[in-house]
C-alpha cells in the first residue's frame, strides 16, 4: 500500500492566506507541514486570514492535530483569524472527540459574518447552529 503523502500549496491574496492541503496530515508529515506552514507566515506577515483547505485531506492523527493546535497558536499570535475551510466529516468527528472543534473553527464563524452570509460547513451546518449546539453543550456540562 502506498501511503498517502501530504502535499501542500499556498496563496495570499488581499490579506488571506490559504493553505491547500492533499493526503495524510499525520505523524509522518505534521513536521512538514508545521515547517512549511511557518515560512509561509514568515514571508506572509500581513494577513489577516488564514485559511486551510481541507477538501482533500484524507486523514488526521493525534500529531496532525498537534500541528493544526500549532497553527491557530501561531495565529493568534500574529493577530490573524484560523478558518478550517471544507472539513471532512471524519476531521470533525476527531475535532468534536478531543473538545477541539470550537476552538480550531471560531475564525470560520468571523469569516461567514464578514461575508455577510452564513454559510453551511461541510456537515450542512450553519455557524448560528453550531454555535447554538456548542451553547446546549455547555449548559448542559455546568448542570451536571
Amino acid at each position: 500500500m502506498t501511503p498517502d503523502l501530504l502535499l501542500i500549496t499556498s496563496s495570499c491574496q488581499d490579506g488571506v492566506l490559504t493553505f491547500h492541503i492533499s493526503g495524510q496530515l499525520d505523524y509522518d508529515s505534521s513536521g512538514q507541514f508545521t515547517r512549511y506552514v511557518e515560512g509561509a507566515l514568515a514571508v506572509n506577515r500581513c494577513a489577516k486570514t488564514v485559511t486551510v483547505d481541507c477538501t482533500n485531506l484524507t486523514g488526521v492523527d493525534s500529531a496532525g492535530l498537534s500541528a493544526l493546535l500549532s497553527l491557530r497558536r501561531r495565529t493568534d499570535t500574529a493577530g490573524a483569524v484560523l478558518v478550517l475551510e471544507r472539513r471532512p466529516r471524519r476531521l470533525n468527528r476527531m475535532l468534536e472527540i478531543t473538545g477541539t472543534l470550537d476552538y480550531l473553527t471560531r475564525g470560520n464563524e468571523y469569516t461567514a459574518a464578514a461575508r455577510g452570509g452564513d454559510e453551511g460547513n461541510e456537515a450542512g451546518h450553519t455557524s448560528e447552529q453550531l454555535h447554538t449546539t456548542a451553547a446546549a453543550r455547555t449548559v448542559s456540562e455546568t448542570e451536571h
